[in-house]
């Protein structure tokens, strides 16, 4: 059949492309430069920084809230109606937020704003990648993570560079202005969710069928792994929990580097660099550890990409004796590890469980990833306010990422035996 022939240019490689813009914006644009906003917007507002991290909270919480829905919308009305209504919706919400002017209505924003970035997460770019690529699909999702941290790493020093020449309204309307520029021509032109919409098979399908493995569209052969209801009932299952939103809040310090810079007298300007050096080092993390996981075990990668966070924090704490040259050295070393948070918890509930319910076991660690960071998150800015300093947040941090190795390490044990009881 026609639809069947194998193109010189797959159109798979167009919805890569489309993968990398989604994710570049959800965390170059939306999340990696949050940081920069919380000094600015707490003393234009007269709260604290604990008061406006508090945002995050809100902003998970109402994420978590429409991501059930979301992949039932795009099901329904189509990728590309659900994420045009979704990138308007975001870029109105960031301009809303350049015009607030007390802290209800950063809160209120923050609605509006987790809603509509619930559709550029895993709603969206997981399943488009799974239906296009019939192999290699964590390689080819590891990539766009790659990519949005590259975005940060750009997006970063400019946001801060806007807010500096001009305030920060200026940079939540940039932020707007980008959304807008990127996304409309993706989400109209661009983007399908499936090849068959194209009249197209995935791509290396060929190659999958000549291995033996089945094409997306044929049998399937039945996944191993622990069942979704014995799963649930397990110790294992509530160590997850436990483990996978805590790669989130230990990332989430990255946050207050650029606030960190100012209070110790280097500038916002010099921690929006600090911040870009730190996402470097999180984009070399996501294309290797994926990698150190599928050789090593995701219990050695955990170890590792855990353990550089905590050597990194170290060195942050120690740079104020040694000098703040260490910092580049230390954020870079830090971001290798804790940037890796989408990556380790995709990773680990497989490692846990198996595929045989893979998707739908992850869907409950996806929330509780989003719940816990939301919750935990806005402590790194009381944990400043209440002290005058941030030592005790990289202490708290640390402590958490202590918590998720022991946790991880503990699941995965435990998923070994319910494992063997269902090979």
């Amino acid at each position: 059949m026609e639809t069947t022939k194998k193109p010189r240019f797959h159109y798979a490689w167009i919805i890569m492309l489309c993968g990398c813009c989604i994710v570049g914006i959800q965390l170059g644009v939306f999340a990696y430069t949050i940081g920069n906003f919380f000094l600015p917007l707490s003393q234009s507002l007269g709260v604290g920084v604990g008061s406006i991290s508090l945002y995050q909270t809100v902003s998970a919480f109402s994420g978590a809230l429409v991501f059930p829905t979301a992949a039932k919308l795009i099901q329904k009305y189509g990728m590309r109606r659900v994420l045009t209504c979704s990138t308007i919706s975001a870029a109105l919400a960031y301009a809303a937020m350049s015009q607030v002017t007390a802290l209800w209505q950063v809160y209120l924003c923050a609605v509006w704003i987790g809603a509509s970035g619930a559709f550029y997460g895993g709603a969206t770019v997981p399943g488009m990648i799974n239906n296009w690529f019939a192999k290699n699909n964590g390689t080819i999702y590891g990539t766009c993570l790659a990519v949005g941290a590259l975005v940060g790493v750009v997006a970063n020093p400019v946001i801060a560079t806007v807010i500096k020449a001009s305030d920060w309204r200026m940079g939540y309307l940039a932020i707007a202005l980008i959304t807008v520029v990127v996304m409309l021509p993706v989400s109209l032109f661009l983007v399908t969710l499936r090849p068959e919409d194209k009249g197209m098979r995935p791509y290396g399908a060929d190659e999958a069928e000549s291995e033996g493995a089945p094409a997306k569209g044929g049998p399937q052969p039945a996944a191993t792994g622990v069942p979704a209801e014995a799963a649930f009932k397990s110790p294992a299952f509530f160590a997850l929990l436990l483990c996978v939103p805590c790669f989130g809040i230990v990332y989430n310090i990255t946050n207050h580097i650029t606030t960190y810079a100012s209070v110790i007298g280097l500038g916002a300007t010099v921690g929006a660099t600090l911040t870009s050096v730190s996402l470097v080092g999180g984009t070399l993390g996501k294309l290797t550890l994926g990698r150190f996981s599928d050789k090593r075990g995701a219990q050695a990668a955990i170890t590792l990409a855990e353990g550089c966070a905590i050597l990194g924090l170290l060195l942050v704490i120690l740079s104020q004796s040694f000098g703040s040259w260490m910092l580049v050295l230390a954020v870079f070393i830090f971001g290798y590890g804790a940037s890796t948070t989408s990556l380790m918890g995709a990773l680990l509930p497989k490692a846990v469980f198996g595929s045989r319910d893979y998707t739908r076991i992850m869907s409950y660690t996806s929330m509780a990833m989003s719940i816990g960071v939301g919750i935990i998150s806005p402590v790194y800015g009381y944990l400043y306010d209440w002290t005058g300093t941030y030592v005790t947040a990289f202490c708290f941090a640390m402590g958490v990422a202590v918590l998720c190795v022991a946790a991880g390490v503990y699941a995965i044990r435990k998923g070994k035996t319910l494992l063997a009881q269902y090979q």
